[in-house]
C-alpha cells in the first residue's frame, strides 16, 4: 500500500488486542482474595474494640468507687463538705489493684461563717482500694481556700470593696474624698487566723501617694479616715475543722489561703462516724 507523503507505517492505527481470559481470571481472583482477607480481619478488629471499651468502662467504674470513698472520708472530716475527687491519669486500674494512687485532687464548696467558699485539696501518697474495708490512708495534704472578696468584712454594707492589685490587696472606700473613691493598696499577712492588712499606698483621682505622706495630712482633717490608713487585723471566717492557714495572697477571684491539713485528723478512727 502506498502511503501518503510524510507518513510511515508506525503512524497507522493499530487494532487493540483483546484481553486474554487468563488475565481477567487473575484479576477476579485477586479481588475475591482481598474481600476474603478483609472479612477475616474484621472480626478480630471488632473484638479488640469491644475489649477496649469494656476495659475502659470497668476502669471508670472502679475509679468512681474509689473517688467516692475518698470524697466521703475527707468531706465528713471537714464538717460534712460536699467534695469531688479526681484520680490522675486516663487509665488507673493497675494502681487500683495495689491501692497506691499517688497524688489525688479533692475539691468542692465548704460552708464558712461568711458563706460558701471554694476548697481544693492535694492529697499525697493516697492508698485506697474500691469496695474495701481497709481505711483510706493519706501521707500528706495541702489545701487552697479561695474566699470571694464580697465575703470580707465591710462589704455587706457597701462601706468598702476589695479587689486584686498584683501581689497586694486594694481596698476601695467609695465617696470619702471630695465625693470620689479612696483606693488603698495593702500588704497581706497572717497572724494566727486573722488577716493583717498593712496600707502602703493611697490612690486618689489616679494619683498614687505613700501612706506615710497622706496619713499625717488626713489626721488633722479627718481622723476617722486617717485611722483607715493604719495597719489592722481582720478576723477570717472560720475554716473547716482541721485546716490551719499558713499564708495568704490576693487572687483574681478572692483571697487565696494556703492551709495545711493534719493527716492524723484524716486517719483518726475516732473522728466521728466518718467512713474509713
Amino acid at each position: 500500500m502506498r502511503l501518503p507523503w510524510g507518513m510511515s507505517r508506525t503512524d497507522l492505527p493499530t487494532k487493540a488486542r483483546p484481553r486474554s481470559r487468563t488475565s481477567v481470571r487473575s484479576r477476579t481472583g485477586s479481588r475475591r482474595t482481598d474481600r476474603s482477607l478483609a472479612r477475616r480481619l474484621r472480626l478480630p478488629l471488632v473484638l479488640v474494640v469491644v475489649a477496649l471499651v469494656l476495659a475502659y468502662g470497668a476502669d471508670r467504674f472502679l475509679a468512681a468507687a474509689v473517688e467516692r470513698r475518698v470524697s466521703a472520708m475527707v468531706g465528713c472530716r471537714l464538717d460534712g463538705a460536699e467534695l469531688t475527687t479526681s484520680l490522675p491519669g486516663p487509665f488507673v486500674t493497675p494502681r487500683l489493684l495495689t491501692g497506691d494512687l499517688g497524688t489525688v485532687t479533692v475539691q468542692g464548696a465548704v460552708d464558712t461563717a461568711a458563706g460558701p467558699t471554694h476548697l481544693q485539696l492535694s492529697l499525697r501518697d493516697v492508698h485506697a482500694r474500691p469496695f474495701s474495708d481497709e481505711p483510706v490512708d493519706v501521707a500528706g495534704a495541702e489545701a487552697t481556700v479561695t474566699m470571694p472578696y464580697d465575703q470580707l468584712p465591710g462589704t455587706e454594707a457597701g462601706q468598702q470593696r476589695f479587689e486584686n492589685a498584683g501581689d497586694q490587696l486594694a481596698v476601695i472606700r467609695p465617696g470619702v474624698v471630695l465625693g470620689g473613691d479612696l483606693r488603698v493598696l495593702m500588704d497581706l499577712a497572717l497572724a494566727g487566723e486573722e488577716l493583717v492588712l498593712t496600707p502602703t499606698t493611697v490612690e486618689v483621682a489616679g494619683q498614687q501617694l505613700p501612706v506615710d505622706l497622706v496619713a499625717p495630712i488626713l489626721a488633722g482633717r479627718d481622723p476617722e479616715l486617717a485611722g483607715q490608713l493604719e495597719p489592722r487585723q481582720v478576723a477570717l471566717p472560720g475554716l473547716p475543722s482541721g485546716l490551719v492557714p499558713d499564708n495568704v495572697a490576693a487572687g483574681p477571684d478572692g483571697l487565696t489561703l494556703h492551709a495545711s491539713l493534719d493527716t492524723n485528723e484524716l486517719a483518726s478512727a475516732t473522728a466521728g462516724d466518718c467512713p474509713a
